[in-house]
């Protein structure tokens, strides 16, 4: 497929600006995946028809779920895109993100929109997007820094409601990798504000139900705080063990079954099977294992950085990790 790849391209651009939004919906689709699937080969060959086109479509407000998706297609391509490719695009990949961005919390000011008419998937996706761009731009994108943040701060505040909770968490890793990029002598004035408000809902963690969006954003934002800060970091561990501790701990169900069994579990439930032959087959119930290993990856975090400062709790991590060497369930828990 790689060699008619230019053909295929050409073929799906067109479609990003046909009449009906299902078809560009469908467009936009099809360009997140190539971009997943041929990266970098893909970003390096067609960046410049690729971003016009997914920017164009961005602006279709009339359509959330086409906009929205225009928008998680360009996080696959940024994701994997060279920092020198998309550096001559970030005065425009900026202007149109910020734009949708303020559009969209407009509507929120104005009414009680941000469910019924898409405003909170459209948010999702952009504020993903000026992640991923931040990510790949790195120190590049310290001149548009300001014109983000206040807004980020602004919608982890005011978006408390349960059916906002993975705005909340994208925006709070968005806010996290923003800082990571631009580096601790431009993040730090709103450092202090920024810890203040994870710390309120790490102080509201045990509150939140075991499938919250919120916990896995929650702990990688403090590992890239904790590179941003360094030394001073310390000084929340006491806060942000107990959970990490906690996720980190989590034991998956399993379960051996048989054919009869077998009839009334779904893979739809969150379950993985393996065959075992002889009618029967070993059960592993997958949900809470990506968050396990982010844990367990962010216990490594801490520990290089904080060095000494991190010996407090040296022993119970020990005793956490070394049985986790014989956890076969997960590659990225054995690493």
């Amino acid at each position: 497929m790689e060699a008619i790849l230019s053909e295929i391209v050409s073929f799906v651009l067109l479609f990003c600006q046909d009449p009906h939004p299902r078809v560009r919906y469908a467009a936009c689709n099809a360009i997140g995946q190539m971009a997943t699937d041929f990266a970098p080969t893909f970003q390096k060959k067609f960046h410049d028809k690729v971003i016009s086109a997914l920017l164009q479509t961005m602006e279709d407000q009339s359509n959330p779920r086409v906009q929205a998706h225009a928008a998680a297609a360009l996080i696959n391509f940024t994701e994997d895109c060279p920092k020198t490719l998309l550096i001559p695009y970030l005065d425009s990949l900026v202007q149109h993100l910020h734009v949708i961005m303020v559009a969209k919390l407009q509507e929120v000011h104005k009414a009680n929109v941000l469910i019924q008419k898409g405003t909170k998937l459209v948010l999702e996706q952009v504020v993903t997007s000026i992640a991923s761009v931040a990510d790949t731009a790195e120190e590049k994108f310290v001149p548009y820094y300001d014109l983000f943040m206040p807004s980020l701060k602004h919608i982890v505040e005011n978006a408390v409601q349960k059916e906002l909770r993975l705005l909340r968490g994208k925006t709070i890793e968005c806010i996290s990798l923003i800082g990571l990029a631009v580096g601790k002598e431009k993040f730090m004035p709103d450092a202090s504000a920024v810890m203040q408000l994870l710390l309120k809902t790490q102080t509201d963690f045990n509150d939140l139900e075991d499938d919250d969006p919120q916990i896995s954003y929650m702990i990688s934002a403090w590992a890239r705080m904790c590179k941003i800060l360094g030394k001073e970091f310390q000084q929340y561990l006491p806060v942000v063990m107990g959970p990490l501790m906690k996720t980190a701990s989590i034991k998956p169900e399993v379960a051996l079954l048989d054919t009869q069994d077998m009839e009334n579990m779904s893979e739809d439930d969150g379950w993985e099977f393996v065959n075992l032959g002889d009618q029967q087959s070993f059960g592993i119930k997958t949900a809470g294992l990506e968050e396990k290993a982010t844990a367990c990856q962010m216990l490594v975090c801490y520990a290089k950085e904080l060095k000494e400062g991190f010996v407090e709790y040296t022993e119970q991590v020990v005793k956490l990790m070394v049985p986790l060497l014989k956890f076969y369930f997960h590659d990225d828990i054995l690493r």
